[in-house]
């Protein structure tokens, strides 16, 4: 018999249609079928990885723009800045830092005239909690980063709260892996120490991670694999990833309403602290939704990212507004607005 061969599509991408020849596309019905042609000419997928795979292992180097390969099989993202936040290379200009505050005063003023409790929260970017995982030729060129610049300067000038989990998160670093090798993001107990760190700001205790129940699975997004067109290899080839399933704590009979990553997340539970929360959100939220959610009687969590609209707030009468954003995000601070 002969051996399977894999028809799926292993670029983070969506693959050109054939399209059907009408009136209305005479003039570019030629170029759409080329496009069609060249998506589906047979064996692209498999090609293409034996190339991503070519040059990982012939030259060291990643098939992608998007990702450096380190140490130990880690891989890293290079684009929205992650690698000039680690370096210290992109410090805001005083006129963006201006612009920073000015919008963060106003989001606070908007909220506090509502009675709604402000939080800016900051995850760290997983090139610099695993630094010492970066390859050598990536290294330190200042003392401050980017988001120690905005939070000192946002502190002092506005008053603002924020969490920026970055201690949290390098006490447990060498004991446990808390971001997924082959992903940009943290897994579910660097999650589960993000929320406990943004909560503990909302005057909320939650178990220590020394009381969790912590059971390691190989579970991943596998997003900058992805990127390389290598996910398949990365999961039959490599060492297995390493993430945690994490039980221990109160979930005070928490119950999912809806869960859209790409939209909204909406819980409800018997905690008993009765406030509402409302968490504006980029994709590291996912993991820390669970564990926030199981601590207040209502949780309403928005993406960002086309789906946040400013006329929800009133609609959902929060007691805590929580704006999200991971550090190699803080470009969305220049825009990040609330107003009358």
């Amino acid at each position: 018999a002969e051996p399977h061969i894999s028809e799926e599509n292993t670029e983070n991408r969506q693959l050109a249609e054939k399209p059907a020849l009408t009136r209305d596309n005479l003039h570019n019905y030629a170029s759409q079928y080329n496009s069609y042609y060249n998506d589906h000419l047979a064996f692209r997928s498999q090609m293409i990885e034996a190339n991503s795979i070519l040059n990982m292992k012939l030259f060291g180097d990643s098939s992608s723009a998007s990702v450096v390969l380190g140490k130990n099989d880690w891989l890293f993202f290079t684009d929205e800045g992650s690698i000039e936040d680690y370096k210290g290379t992109n410090l805001y200009t005083q006129e963006q830092l201006d612009v920073i505050k000015d919008n963060i005063l106003s989001t606070k003023a908007y909220l506090e005239a509502r009675g709604i409790g402000f939080i800016l929260m900051i995850p760290s970017n997983k090139e610099d909690i695993y630094s010492a995982q970066l390859p050598d030729y990536i290294r330190k060129r200042g003392e401050l980063t980017r988001a120690e610049q905005v939070i000192n300067y946002l502190r002092e000038e506005t008053g603002v709260r924020i969490v920026y989990p970055r201690e949290d998160l390098m006490a447990y670093k060498d004991q446990y892996d808390l971001y997924w090798h082959y992903d940009t993001h943290w897994n579910y107990l660097g999650g589960y120490i993000g929320a406990k760190a943004l909560l503990r700001e909302l005057g909320v205790e939650i178990a220590d991670v020394e009381d969790l129940t912590i059971s390691q699975n190989d579970f991943s997004g596998y997003d900058l694999a992805n990127m390389m067109n290598l996910k398949n290899y990365y999961k039959k080839n490599k060492p297995a990833e390493v993430s945690y399933d994490v039980t221990g704590y109160a979930t005070n009979n928490l119950s999912v309403i809806q869960a859209i990553d790409a939209t909204e997340l909406i819980y409800q539970s018997e905690a008993p602290d009765p406030r509402r929360l409302f968490l504006v959100r980029d994709s590291f939220a996912g993991a820390m939704a669970p564990v926030l959610a199981s601590n207040f009687s209502y949780s309403y969590m928005p993406h960002w990212n086309g789906c946040f609209e400013q006329s929800m707030i009133d609609e959902q009468q929060p007691d805590i507004f929580v704006y999200e954003v991971v550090e190699r995000r803080l470009d969305a601070l220049l825009t990040f607005r609330l107003s009358e």
